[in-house]
């Protein structure tokens, strides 16, 4: 957006033909359209507003379109708006010598139905345009005023066997191990984006990756003999065996084998003169930092697979590893920054830029467990925030979030780090439980109002939110934060600290974060979760889901008809009003139903060693129900009467153990159902599962006689079986 007018690109439903750049006033009030060229993508002004680019990629289907840069001239106004198309043309014919200078193209591909532009970054003066060429692995550089493409300029190759270009390339190692192998990174930038420094203008590109298919993994390759004498050694899985590489570069002489092994993606970022030489890349900086800071995340595949979290350790080392997608550049007190969203491992790279041949690591954003997938960064000027503060807008492709960081003041760069010997392995075996920890970001600020789309997330200090009466995200970060959400659907996590978290009115989802919280969710239909520390949770009134997560946690579940998991630790569980079902997991748990015709689920799995460890029903009343799981009928089970109380012991292969213990009741006094809870967690992401006892699935849910529950979302670090 520019002066008050908004520009969407609009691909043709036929995605062959020429697409169109919708116009709207910031209330979405339509107000023109025009014609561009075939599947426009990124759309951005001109720094005076006057002129809109956009990047029409052209990517092939049933024909293969040619893609093209639109230039639209708004500065009669919208509704005079004039398009001018830029193509590439002019360079059909040079395919061999674009090769020759490693463009790639391609075979029986001319130069303008080969190239796709991607992303665009307008020069400070507004005169010029780098555009990226991903697939080619170059830059195409357009003249704005004349609407015409001066040159295409490649980009080269990364050498991964140089001291500082170290890379971790098996999925299957099941270990961070970073060092050189004889391979060639294709820079391949996604995203790039302009700044200035010292009178000059310099480009920084997110390098990325990308193919179109023609990837292989190196050990289904047939390598060269002389290049490559241990080529059964460097294909084994554990080695260069998984990495994806290039099939139509690489056999330099011709002769059916590869002679040379080309990857995706350079694993870093790097920044162009205005001539498009490249004058710095970061190395290996992405993988050592990310294996330092969050080594459970390490080239992980962080993915939002069935509206559940996932993610794999290592999983992407073979491909593209932490994946750099998006990118933008500010300046905060004087100095010139880079912002690189990861995509895969998730985050936000930080650099001081203002020496644009040696810039400097700042800070790693790490990611929040909430918002997955950085896909486009924003950089808001304090002269644009509405708080005159530096803003950073992130749009989050896999969990369809906005992040919007507040920059109130940037650490002093840290020192270069010195290039990393080579080779070097560094194996670090992964942890268990490899679940995001989130860090500190570089706001600075409290009593924040929420009034933005999306997560806000807060800062390194204690920090007090207040929530709007609309539909509110909340992150806390680290310091003993409080969160009042007030009224609305909202989703609050007071992360790191001992936090205070109020959802309100309204259907809310509480999570308490690391630390020792206390978690009330207000009246509503509420899932609440204490997560790390020993929490107190509450769901008060309404049909609520909450899981203590782990250590020692206390739980509440009001009034009402609730759903109340204790997970790791020993917890205190008291279902309170309503028709409650009630499970204690693993650790020795004390579980009072309350008022109602309540389920107490005793699970093998989580069967304990002795009755004093066993989890000990307090409050076991007529109407209440022990529902059992893995199979076991009360016909399985025989009965020990202690001191009036009833133990529960199962044998499962020979060895007997305790499901539980139920004060004050004799066994004839116990009625048993089945209760089949189908989950398996690992790390710390949101499961919904169907849980049925004693009853049909209603929905996702479960339903316990004619009771109905809504889905279950657990967001711990525990599997249940």
């Amino acid at each position: 957006m520019a002066n008050g007018v908004v520009a969407v690109a609009v691909e043709n439903a036929d995605a062959v033909t020429p697409g169109a750049v919708a116009f709207f006033d910031p209330n979405g009030n339509f107000l023109n359209s025009v014609t561009v060229g075939v599947l426009p993508d990124m759309v951005t002004f001109t720094p005076d507003g006057q002129k809109v680019l956009v990047a029409n990629e052209g990517e092939p289907g049933n024909t293969d379109p040619e893609g093209s840069i639109s230039i639209i001239d708004i500065s009669s106004g919208v509704a005079n708006a004039t398009v001018a198309t830029a193509n590439f043309t002019a360079f059909n014919g040079q395919e061999d010598s674009l090769r020759a200078e490693g463009v790639r193209i391609f075979p029986n591909k001319t130069v303008a139905e080969d190239v796709e532009p991607e992303y665009i970054a307008v020069s400070p003066n507004g005169s010029t345009a780098f555009v990226t060429l991903q697939e080619n692995n170059a830059i195409a550089i357009l003249n704005i005023d004349t609407a015409t493409v001066q040159d295409i300029i490649p980009l080269g190759l990364k050498d991964h066997s140089l001291p500082g270009n170290r890379l971790d390339t098996s999925d299957r190692d099941n270990a961070i191990n970073l060092q050189n192998w004889p391979v060639f990174g294709m820079y391949m930038p996604d995203s790039i984006a302009s700044f200035e420094a010292n009178g000059q203008t310099y480009y920084v590109i997110a390098n990325e990756g990308d193919y179109r298919g023609e990837d292989e993994r190196i050990a289904d390759l047939t390598l060269d003999p002389t290049a490559f004498p241990n080529a059964a050694e460097l294909q084994q899985d554990e080695q260069l065996g998984r990495l994806g590489v290039s099939t139509v570069d690489g056999d330099t002489d011709g002769d059916g084998d590869y002679d040379r092994l080309f990857a995706y993606g350079a694993r870093s970022f790097s920044i162009l003169n205005q001539s498009g030489t490249l004058v710095y890349d970061s190395g290996d900086d992405f993988g050592r930092i990310t294996s330092e800071q969050v080594p459970a995340l390490f080239n992980s595949g962080t993915e939002l697979e069935n509206g559940n979290i996932e993610t794999s350790f290592d999983g992407r080392s073979d491909n593209k590893g932490a994946e750099p997608e998006a990118i933008a550049t500010g300046v905060v007190n004087g100095r010139s920054y880079a912002f690189i969203g990861l995509e895969r491992i998730g985050g936000i790279m930080v650099y001081d830029v203002s020496n644009p041949t040696a810039p400097s690591f700042v800070q790693y954003v790490t990611p929040n467990g909430t918002d997955i997938a950085p896909e486009g960064l924003a950089f808001i000027p304090a002269a644009d925030s509405p708080n005159n503060n530096p803003l950073l807008a992130v749009g989050n492709e896999f969990s369809g979030t906005t992040t919007l960081y507040e920059i109130a003041q940037i650490p002093a760069p840290a020192p270069a780090p010195a290039p990393s010997p080579s080779p070097v392995v560094d194996p670090v075996a992964p942890p268990s439980t490899p679940s995001p920890s989130p860090s500190a970001t570089s706001t600075s600020s409290v009593n924040i109002v929420v009034e933005v789309a999306g997560a806000f997330q807060a800062t390194v200090g204690n920090d007090i939110f207040s929530g709007t009466a609309s539909s509110n995200i909340i992150f806390g970060l680290e310091g003993n934060d409080q969160i009042n959400a007030g009224a609305g659907d909202d989703n609050t996590n007071g992360n790191r600290g001992d936090d205070t978290v109020n959802g309100g009115t309204g259907n809310d989802t509480c999570n308490g974060g690391q630390g020792n919280d206390q978690v009330n969710c207000g009246d509503g239909n509420d899932r609440g979760n204490g997560d790390r520390g020993n929490d107190i949770v509450n769901g008060d009134a309404g049909q609520d889901q909450l899981t203590g997560g782990e250590a020692n946690d206390t739980l509440d579940g009001g009034a009402n008809n609730d759903g109340i998991f204790g997970g790791q630790g020993n917890d205190l569980i008291n279902g309170g009003a309503g028709d409650d079902v009630i499970s204690g997991d693993f650790g020795t748990d004390t579980l009072i139903g309350g008022a109602g015709n309540d389920v107490f689920v005793l699970r093998t799995s989580t069967a304990a060693a002795t009755a004093a460890t066993a989890d000990v029903i307090l409050d076991y009343r007529p109407g209440d129900t022990i529902g059992l799981t893995g199979g076991i009928t009360p016909n399985d089970l025989t009965f020990t009467v202690e001191n009036g109380n009833t133990i529960i012991p199962v044998t499962n292969n020979g060895v007997t153990s305790v499901l539980g213990v139920v004060n004050g009741v004799s066994p004839a006094q116990l009625t048993f159902s089945t209760a089949n809870i189908q989950v398996n967690i690992t790390g710390n992401v949101s499961v919904t599962s169907s849980v049925f006892v004693g009853g049909s699935i209603s929905g996702q849910g479960f339903a316990v006689g004619a009771t109905a529950f809504a889905s279950v979302d657990f967001t711990n670090s525990f599997s249940l079986v």
